[in-house]
């Protein structure tokens, strides 16, 4: 039974787990596999490694229980990144993982001060939620021929 942190509408956070990378990585949506090859990354290794590695790492599952999405924040020397990757079951999970989306960047920014990663130019729908969450894009930047832009999440 997986450790519920909160619940949102018919969604809940939970502590992730080993089964639930076994779950995601091969439905991984396809803007999420671009920017994790762009960066010369395997989707399941970045996954694991998040899990094993990172200072906290969750699951967003469904009314079923069925994981849709993971998350996490962790860090390099001084500077702390926070990532979420999904599958295409986050737009029918659209309503409730955006509203937890703002409380759980929060959550997991605050005790840095400011958080950090990139995301790809194209990826038009990870932007408008990346802005929803509070980020602001300081720099244009590639990984392997891909346009990225940096972004940073300030603590409120």
């Amino acid at each position: 039974m997986d450790k519920v942190l909160s619940t949102h509408g018919s969604c809940k956070v939970v502590e992730a787990t080993h089964a639930h990378v076994a779950h995601i990585y091969p439905r991984l949506r396809h803007a999420d596999r671009v920017e994790i090859e762009a960066m010369g990354h395997e989707p399941c290794q970045s996954l694991l490694r998040g899990l094993e590695m990172d200072d906290v790492t969750l699951t967003a599952v469904d009314a079923d229980d069925v994981p849709f999405a993971m998350f996490g924040v962790g860090q390099i020397d001084d500077l702390a990144y926070i990532w979420c990757l999904g599958t295409d079951s986050v737009s029918d999970n659209a309503y409730d993982f955006l509203k937890a989306s703002r409380e759980w960047t929060q959550r997991l920014t605050k005790p840095y001060g400011a958080t950090y990663n990139y995301v790809h130019e194209e990826n038009h729908v990870a932007l408008k939620w990346l802005k929803f969450c509070g980020a602001i894009f300081i720099n244009k930047l590639t990984f392997s021929n891909q346009p990225f832009f940096e972004f940073i999440i300030p603590s409120k």
